[in-house]
């Protein structure tokens, strides 16, 4: 075998990842993976915080008419809500549904809107949700949404 003959047979066989690239690409890959899915989770979490922040508003809105078409100058803390998605005939308020939806009462975790009396941020009262949590207080996503 000549001496160029050997060198290209060497050359041919180093052609492949060594086991150390190989580890070096896969966790750098996972920690780009890792940064990415995280910024990810944070921005869809704003997303749900900001979709929350809407539908109390909605709420908050839908209570009041409520109340002036029945009456009531307060809503009952933790108001039964579902009465706004009820028509007069099925025991809702006389302009009812004041909600389209069921569905419209249940924050983005798909819990209840809680209605507190009197409220913290309105004079009368505040529609609640406690965030992605569940529990009262919290930070960025947990954090709760107040209208």
């Amino acid at each position: 075998m000549t001496h160029t003959h050997r060198h290209i047979v060497r050359k041919s066989l180093r052609r492949g990842f060594t086991t150390i690239e190989v580890i070096v690409i896969v966790t750098i890959l996972a920690l780009l993976m890792t940064v990415l899915a995280t910024n990810l989770l944070q921005s869809m979490g704003r997303g749900q915080s900001k979709i929350a922040q809407t539908q109390a508003a909605k709420l908050h809105q839908a209570i009041v008419q409520y109340l002036i078409d029945v009456g009531q100058p307060m809503p009952e803390d933790n108001m039964d809500l579902e009465i706004l998605t009820l028509r007069p005939d099925e025991g809702g308020g006389p302009g009812g549904p004041y909600l389209p939806k069921k569905t419209d009462i249940y924050d983005p975790w798909e819990r209840p809107f809680i209605v507190v009396v009197p409220g913290e941020v309105n004079a009368d009262f505040d529609v609640l949700s406690l965030g992605a949590d569940g529990t009262p207080g919290g930070e960025l996503v947990n954090m709760d949404v107040t209208q």
